[in-house]
């Protein structure tokens, strides 16, 4: 194993560990720094490392310019749609039959294309309303 290995497998750790919240890197970079041997810097090429292969996914929130990170678990996201709990911050995956029927109703109706890696649609999940 690799020294760059165990700095990738800390980062996707405390991720994993921590998969209901987002961070921004620099939230990422400090708590890492911390408690883990990796630099800042690596934390940073490592978020788009792991973006790039599905473990987190990136994300603003609102029409704000900093990026969130939060872990997905290695499922690939660019191909449907997700929902973000404002309550609990867990994000969940739309299935991919739902989120393939809402794109082609919003392409017929108004013929606007969704970019399925960027759409997270906000609202509250069955856990946080008491449902179970």
């Amino acid at each position: 194993m690799t020294y760059q290995t165990e700095q990738k497998e800390a980062l996707i750790g405390y991720l994993a560990a921590h998969a209901a919240q987002q961070f921004t890197a620099g939230e990422l970079a400090r708590e890492l720094t911390r408690t883990a041997p990796i630099g800042a810097s690596t934390v940073y090429r490592l978020l788009g490392v792991l973006t790039d292969e599905g473990h987190i996914r990136r994300f603003t929130l609102g029409r704000g310019k900093t990026f969130y990170y939060q872990y997905v678990g290695g499922e690939r996201c660019g191909t449907h749609l997700h929902l973000k709990c404002i309550v609990c911050g867990r994000l969940f995956h739309l299935a991919g039959c739902v989120s393939d029927f809402m794109q082609k109703q919003i392409l017929a109706t108004s013929r606007f294309a969704l970019d399925e890696s960027q759409t997270i649609l906000f609202g509250t999940c069955a856990a946080c309303r008491g449902e179970s």
